[in-house]
């Protein structure tokens, strides 16, 4: 699911949107005159021209426009498809999804090859239920029958896998306790623009509101039956920007089979917090500097409380306590601060509790989590509170620049305050 960057977001935004629908024709002109397979092929530009049933201006144009929506690349006089476009663009590829992107449909071989990388280590017979109308059963099988060599699809045999939606009450009352239960498919809490327009559209074409939402799954009511049933389940884990998965089992031990790592599962549960975004980094790519409390010292009112200088590490101290993490989360947030910092702690509990026995969360601003400790009362010893980034001494500027973020000094108060805290693993 995207989110949206208020903070730097302006009119090129509504811009961005507005074009959404030109390059949406773009694209679909290009698959209709399958210009990605002849680029591929090498052809000619008089080819292309051809082509694209277009003169050699029109066509120059034409290509400028995918080279600009970074579907193809130009450089030189050289044309060649990006990668995107060469994997699922080309019909010499084995992930080639033209037909699905013509009818706006996902891809079932895009969708298996995400779910298929999660079944890396699994073995035993598979049962792929028909779930929902664009989520093709057939291309996952062949794709996880080519990938998966431990995998079988024997409907003679018991099954270790169920990969179902809509249906999952009914197989998990026929299950035996060793047998998974993967339950995919749109989930309210997850699914993308795309498909809230197309809800839309279908409300205004239907007039039908129960069709809509057939196929639209609920992760909290599935995760209530699960638990109803006794199964162990993972958190939800995202496919695509519609699709999603829960794997669950009454045997614990058989989720261990499946390739998803402590971190996937932090890193999902906590896209489940009222976040922006989270983003895995090195701990060593976070910048420590020894100004950063300067602006602590001379620019904040809050100098000297709690867990702000000169009570937080110092810049030296912050990195070697960096250095001593292997993992750690980059996670953007929004007001109010309280809320911020409570969201911080949660994380931190959060990774505690899944094995993560050094996890420690760095927030950003002053403690705002009550009002005990202000003048004239004394500081009080506290284990609900932690520095800021820029109280130890990290750049955040730098360090969030260095991920692609982008961050900028506001020129008043109405202006939309963005925040960043830090969650260390190990």
């Amino acid at each position: 699911m995207n989110k949206i960057d208020y903070q730097n977001n302006d009119y090129d935004f509504i811009l961005q949107v507005k074009a959404k629908q030109q390059t949406a024709a773009i694209l679909q002109k290009a698959m209709a005159c399958d210009i990605f397979t002849a680029i591929e092929e090498g052809k000619s530009f008089s080819d292309l021209t051809n082509c694209l049933h277009l003169d050699e201006k029109g066509t120059f144009l034409f290509l400028d426009v995918l080279d600009k929506m970074g579907l193809i690349i130009r450089k030189e006089g050289y044309l060649c498809n990006a990668p995107v476009s060469a994997k699922y663009l080309t019909s010499t590829s084995p992930f080639f999804s033209l037909d699905a992107l013509k009818n706006g449909e996902i891809s079932g071989i895009f969708i298996a090859e995400r779910l298929t990388s999660m079944l890396e280590y699994f073995r035993g017979n598979v049962f792929l239920d028909s779930f929902t109308p664009d989520v093709f059963s057939l291309p996952i099988q062949k794709f996880m029958m080519k990938q998966c060599i431990e995998i079988s699809f024997n409907d003679q045999l018991p099954y270790d896998l169920i990969i179902t939606g809509a249906n999952y009450e009914k197989h998990a009352e026929t299950i035996n306790d060793d047998t998974v239960i993967a339950v995919m498919g749109r989930y309210s809490e997850e699914y993308s623009l795309y498909t809230a327009i197309n809800l839309y559209e279908n409300y205004l074409l239907q007039k039908d509101s129960s069709m809509l939402s057939a196929n639209i799954l609920s992760a909290k009511d599935i995760s209530d039956f699960l638990e109803k049933k006794q199964m162990h389940q993972t958190p939800l884990l995202p496919l695509t920007g519609d699709i999603s998965v829960i794997f669950a089992s009454k045997n614990r031990h058989k989720l261990n089979e499946l390739a998803i790592t402590k971190e996937a599962q932090i890193y999902a549960r906590l896209k489940r917090l009222p976040i922006q975004s989270i983003t895995m980094i090195n701990p060593q790519d976070v910048v420590t500097a020894h100004w950063a409390k300067d602006h602590c010292r001379y620019g904040c009112s809050s100098y000297g409380e709690k867990c702000c200088p000169p009570n937080s590490p110092s810049h030296e101290e912050t990195r070697v306590k960096l250095d001593g993490y292997t993992k750690a989360f980059l996670i953007e947030g929004q007001p109010p601060t309280r809320d911020f910092q409570k969201l911080m702690l949660n994380a931190e509990k959060l990774a505690f509790k899944h094995g993560f026995y050094k996890a420690f969360s760095f927030w950003a601003g002053p403690c705002h989590i009550c009002s005990e400790c202000k003048p004239p009362e004394l500081p009080k010893k506290c284990t609900a509170t932690r520095p800021s980034m820029e109280s130890a001494g990290m750049d955040v500027f730098a360090t969030v620049s260095k991920q692609g973020f982008t961050m900028r000094t506001l020129k008043d108060k109405r202006e939309f305050v963005k925040y960043f805290g830090l969650l260390l693993l190990e």
